[in-house]
């Protein structure tokens, strides 16, 4: 038999470059019977195990641990698995592993039935004794063993021959099986190299010696007793599916007569006066989860829905297609009429198709460990679980990362990573072969590219089992004392685990924020928001949507103010639409929202195509089709727009096929048959899942209403969701101020570590001013709200003693004591906390002292706030306006000749073909900032007044530049 026995792949991170495809290919390709992983965890080992069994390769599955010895030495091991037992052991032992918990030799010696257990010489307690020739510990120690085998590393190298013999001879003499093991770090010979840098970007710096090989050995040593080795493992894994949990509390009923009572019941809490047309509907979606086994799927949501909603945690619309199910809008886990919004059940769960149902829940991104915590102390810890996650090397890192180990000038690598990023490694490698250092680094790159650097949990997901998950999976310690897989999503999915992603949404925190700051405004008034709110329209239409969900982008906003939404209907097409591929139909459907100019394939798709203008939008739009052309069941409609989105040539010629004969058999000519098959085929790629289009649409339009509505709350809370990122906060109170709303700097009487908003407008919070964090910011606003507001500057060092000075310098230059009307140069000059432990008694003893210069405060202001407040050319503008006839630069009419006022932020020359000079760059009114162009005639004749931190009143035209991009074209300038 041929293969090895100490394999390891890239999931033995940063000590193996050796992609687990690749490893398991290469054996095939070398005829190999069995292989083997032995990484030093369980990461990687179910892709092996499935890959394997895929390419008739037997899979030995392994784990590499250290264990203490006779004398407290740690040796390393290797454990197999023999049977489903050792498998099991193996979970636990890997999971001890990961939590840097001990695995005790004797423990593993009991399993010696169920595992193989091999002590890898080279680097253990033996091979010391064996040096020093102790030959009474060694006696002690190999005794000890039992039934362990030695492995040595076989190699054809003078000095490995004559140490491989010693072994031999000592495991004769103590009746010890030796076996021989091959351990590869890279597949070729000339990867050493890969595996060195590998290395010592993981932080190891000793050099693999010359004298060891590690590549992949295509002629592996055969062994009888390896062969024994090999025939005595029966391992048979992940054949049986995992059984899906089950929900606890149905009260003495089956799950499926608990499910129907509460489906039943919040329907006629949703309805009031119940229909046939919900009757009936509800008891085909109750019959068809009933029949695939998820009655307790659907429990499990609801109650932690359930949990959320009784415990002040907002729970998001819906998303996916999981709206599309009457069921899940009785339970209350969507608020999506799927009636009402002609959605279907069979995009969800198709009854002709087997699949896990599939229901992924919003909530605020500070609240989802609450619920998720929740289902932990319901199901039991060892039955739920975080999912890990791995991040990989790609071209920037990889090439950073060499950067930093050989000390490389970065200007180098920056032009690498350039070129490899247009041009590809190939090319690179190809056309620079004989430049030794870029090919080097550059094949370093390239066979770093990909492999596994990184641990992390998945962002979502979470696994619910009704077994133990130790039993079934590794596991390891994660975050918010939940175990975490060692296996990724997709992985845990094809077991057959059951995933669920708990999302968490920041815009959810800020509807919720918003919520709780308008009074008597509960998740039922929510629900209740009018959606032809004639406020929230204008506001789309002018596409003022900054903040909002999904609507922000510059691209979502120039479509919003070009199709102008009348209706929410206008708003979930706009959310289907704005996506690669489906942008291209956006200018077609504004034109025929605006002129009502188009026509219906056929009459009978006008119910279908109305709200979409005839265009083909959504998904379910495919499936209605073929439901009324060709009488196909929904179900089946279902299975057709999934196969033709493959576009796989065979099969989409026996689709066709078979649509145009049914629809002929309905009474449609071949003709307009094929026409309907040949629509569908072109749309069955652009289409989306309309479901999740219409709950986030809800969502947005939510968002929408309260900045139309409620401006100056909505705002406040959007920006406390950014601070700590500095541009985008300026960015918002630039926005803010524009649309008139008042900044003020922070207050050490007002401000706290968020936002807060009065009549006098907003205040800058602590925990965004530079050098200020959230735990200091609490402590001022702790302080003033149990002994009471600040006298004054004296009174804050006197009571606040504890924080550094660089906080006060922090506070000083942010503004936040100028209610105390003192300069800031005497605040500074008196700012050591510790001259006033001695002068409790003191009145103010500060003598104000000539102001710093007005450059200096501007420059302290930037840095602590990341804009000018107090210290800002801008600060008078409207009044300036005003006085010159002036208007904001945004509000310029496209190619119309206005008067505004601005300052130059970044200018660059630059040369026409005529040789002549011109001026590009940005200029700002100080809450937005565009480019402007200052073209040669004017540019000569005004070049010298032109400098940056000056105002200037400028004569300028709006228009495109030839890349398509908004500009100012400025004609003249005057200083202010």
């Amino acid at each position: 038999m041929r293969g090895f026995l100490y394999g390891q792949t890239e999931y033995t991170m940063f000590n193996n470059t050796i992609h687990l495809d690749d490893y398991i290919q290469t054996a095939k390709k070398c005829g190999f019977d069995y292989l083997s992983i032995t990484d030093n965890n369980l990461y990687g080992h179910y892709k092996f195990y499935t890959k394997c069994i895929e390419n008739n390769i037997k899979p030995i599955i392994g784990l590499e641990l250290s264990m203490a010895d006779l004398d407290g030495y740690k040796s390393k091991y290797l454990l197999y698995a023999k049977n489903n037992n050792g498998y099991k052991y193996l979970l636990k032992a890997s999971s001890k592993v990961l939590n840097e918990q001990e695995v005790v030799l004797d423990d593993v010696l009991k399993m010696a039935a169920d595992l193989i257990i091999i002590l890898v010489f080279e680097g253990s307690y033996l091979e010391r004794y064996l040096i020093s020739n102790s030959s009474e510990l060694l006696i002690d120690s190999i005794n000890k063993l039992g039934s362990v085998y030695i492995g040595y590393s076989y190699t054809n190298k003078l000095n490995k021959l004559m140490e491989n013999e010693q072994i031999v001879k000592l495991a004769n003499k103590y009746n010890k099986k030796v076996l021989p093991l091959h351990k590869c770090h890279y597949l070729k010979k000339q990867d050493k190299k890969v595996y060195e840098a590998l290395k010592l970007i993981g932080g190891d710096e000793v050099f693999v010696s010359d004298f060891e090989d590690y590549s992949f050995d295509e002629n592996p040593l055969e062994s009888k007793l390896v062969d024994d080795v090999v025939n005595s493992i029966n391992l048979s894994i992940f054949k049986k599916r995992v059984a899906l949990p089950k929900y606890p509390n149905t009260k003495g009923v089956s799950s499926k007569e608990y499910l129907y009572a509460l489906c039943f019941k919040g329907l006629q809490k949703r309805l009031g006066n119940v229909n046939n047309v919900y009757i009936n509907r509800l008891q085909y979606e109750l019959a068809v989860i009933d029949k695939m086994g998820y009655n307790d799927y659907f429990l499990i949501v609801w109650d932690f829905i359930k949990y959320a909603k009784t415990n002040d945690i907002l729970v998001g619309p819906g998303r996916g297609s999981a709206a599309g199910s009457l069921v899940s809008y009785c339970l209350g886990i969507t608020e999506v009429d799927p009636i009402k919004y002609d959605l279907l059940f069979e995009r969800f769960l198709n009854p002709e198709r087997v699949s896990m149902p599939d229901i992924d829940v919003d909530f605020p991104d500070t609240k989802r460990d609450e619920v998720i915590n929740h289902v932990k102390n319901l199901y039991g810890a060892e039955h739920v679980c975080n999912i890990s996650a791995y991040s990989t090397f790609q071209v920037k890192s990889a090439f950073r990362d060499l950067q930093r180990v050989y000390k490389i000038p970065s200007e180098r690598i920056d032009e690498l990573i350039i070129l490899v990023e247009k041009h590809g490694y190939d090319f690179v490698l190809e056309n620079y072969e004989d430049r030794e250092e870029i090919y080097n680094l550059v094949y370093l790159a390239k066979n770093l590219d990909g492999l596994i650097r990184h641990v992390s949990t998945h962002a979502a997901g979470i696994i619910l089992s009704y077994d133990p998950l130790t039993d079934i999976i590794p596991v390891q310690e994660g975050i918010n004392g939940l175990y975490q897989s060692q296996l990724e999503a997709k992985d845990l999915e094809k077991i057959g685990l059951l995933k669920m992603d708990f999302l968490g949404i920041r815009n959810l925190t800020i509807v919720s924020d918003i919520m709780s700051e308008i009074k008597g405004f509960d998740a039922k008034a929510l629900r209740e928001i009018p959606l032809n709110d004639k406020k929230t329209f204008e506001l789309l239409q002018k596409g003022d949507t900054l903040g909002i969900f999904q609507l922000e982008s510059d691209g979502i906003r120039r479509v919003l103010t070009k199709l102008k939404p009348t209706c929410f209907e206008d708003l979930v097409a706009v959310l289907a639409l704005y996506r690669p591929g489906p942008m291209d139909n956006i200018d077609e459907f504004i034109r025929r929202k605006q002129t009502n100019d188009f026509k219906y394939p056929h009459k009978v798709l006008e119910p279908i195509l109305k709200s979409t203008y005839g265009i083909i939008v959504y998904q379910e739009q495919i499936m209605k089709i073929a439901q009324a052309i060709a009488g196909y069941s929904l179900a089946e409609a279902d299975i057709l727009r999934r196969a033709v989105s493959k576009k796989d040539a065979h099969m989409l010629q026996d689709l066709a096929n078979d649509f145009i004969n049914k629809s002929v058999k309905k009474g449609y000519t071949r003709e307009l048959a094929k026409e309907i098959y040949d629509l569908i085929l072109k749309f069955a790629n652009y289409g989306f899942n309309r479901s999740h289009s219409v709950a986030y649409a809800i969502l947005s339009y939510q968002m929408a209403y309260f900045k139309a509505n409620y401006f100056n709350i909505f705002m406040s809370k959007i920006l406390n969701n950014v601070i700590g990122s500095t541009k985008t906060l300026v960015d918002y109170i630039n926005y803010s101020k524009a649309r008139g709303l008042v900044i003020n700097k922070p207050n050490i009487n007002v401000s706290t570590n968020k936002f807060e908003i009065n009549q006098n407008g907003l205040f800058i919070p602590f925990s965004a001013v530079h050098s200020i964090g959230d735990i200091v910011a609490s402590q001022i606003a702790n302080e003033r709200k149990t002994n009471g507001l600040f006298r004054s500057y004296e009174d804050f060092k006197l009571r606040m003693n504890g924080i550094s000075q660089a906080v006060v310098e922090a506070l000083i230059y942010s503004g936040a004591f100028d209610i105390f009307a003192k300069t800031k140069k005497s605040m500074l000059d008196n700012s050591s906390l510790q001259d006033d432990i001695f002068s409790k008694h003191l009145k103010d003893v500060i003598v104000d002292n000539k102001e710093l210069d007005f450059d200096l405060l501007k420059e302290k202001e930037l840095y602590y706030l990341g804009m000018n407040i107090e210290y800002n050319l801008f600060k008078d503008i409207n009044k300036l306006y005003h006085a010159h006839k002036g208007v904001p630069f945004e509000r310029i009419v496209m190619n119309n000749q206005a008067v505004t006022i601005i300052s130059f932020d970044k200018v660059r020359q630059i040369t026409t073909k005529n040789n002549d000079y011109m001026l590009v760059g940005d200029v700002s009114n100080g809450t937005a900032m565009t480019r402007f162009v200052i073209f040669p005639s004017d540019y000569n004749r005004i070049r010298n007044l032109i400098n940056t931190n000056t105002l200037f009143l400028a004569m300028v035209t709006r228009s495109l530049s030839n890349k398509d991009e908004e500009q100012l074209v400025i004609k003249d300038i005057k200083k202010i």
